[in-house]
């Protein structure tokens, strides 16, 4: 699903900023290893796999944007699946929101810019696009995505009419302070009530009032070393 009116006014770096909340996506210079620094490895996401003992595993995401968390999510699914083909690990869900969703000539835009290098993921995000376009042809492999394309106050009802806990969360909304909705005290309490008994999050925030309603909601929380220049951010679990 596409919108076709703009979400994103590009600065004079050619970097994509929303125009509803006036903050950067990502920065298009080490976006790839950004995101897998942060929420891959924060969640330690592919010794994850190796761990599981279900059919299925469960991501949530608090805002799809460009769709590159997917992509490398998928990518490092793909990647444990070759590896591990007699797995009984056979299939990753990945639930996400996104309130403004991007036109497709903008996620084309964000792909050829950020992922064009990466063969991998080039391959892949292709096969995202004419998804999300609704073409009845494409399959995403092994992955189930859903995508509520709502405000992030309903995203706790869809997750529970997806009957299904989740294992690992990507918390990533705009900054804190220009979208504070993504990070409240109450939608971190939903979501660990929605949490898999050794679920895990990671998020590049390290934003104080963020910390403090990841622990009133009940999880785990520790400090990380950030990715680049940034100085920290959060990573926890629910046990």
């Amino acid at each position: 699903m596409f919108m076709h009116e703009s979400t994103i006014i590009w600065d004079d770096d050619q970097i994509p900023i929303s125009r509803f909340f006036n903050d950067v996506y990502f920065n298009t210079n080490g976006a790839i290893d950004e995101t897998r620094y942060v929420f891959i490895e924060g969640n330690r996401l592919f010794a994850r796999f190796l761990q599981h003992q279900q059919e299925s595993f469960t991501i949530g995401e608090t805002g799809f944007g460009s769709g590159l968390s997917f992509l490398i999510a998928w990518q490092t699914f793909k990647q444990f699946r070759q590896q591990n083909p007699n797995s009984v690990l056979k299939r990753l869900n990945f639930f996400s929101v996104e309130r403004y969703p991007l036109s497709e000539l903008e996620m084309i835009k964000i792909h050829n810019k950020v992922i064009s290098s990466h063969d991998s993921l080039s391959s892949l995000a292709p096969k995202l696009r004419d998804y999300l376009q609704g073409s009845t042809n494409e399959t995403l492999d092994d992955i189930n995505l859903v995508i509520c394309f709502d405000d992030i106050t309903h995203f706790p009802d869809f997750l529970q009419r997806q009957n299904s806990l989740i294992d690992v969360w990507f918390f990533d909304g705009f900054s804190p302070a220009k979208n504070p909705d993504m990070w409240s005290a109450s939608l971190f309490k939903q979501c660990y009530n929605l949490t898999n008994k050794d679920g895990t999050f990671a998020t590049f925030t390290a934003a104080g009032f963020v910390r403090r309603n990841l622990i009133s909601a009940g999880f785990k929380v520790e400090k990380r070393k950030g990715f680049g220049i940034k100085r920290e951010m959060l990573i926890g679990s629910k046990s």
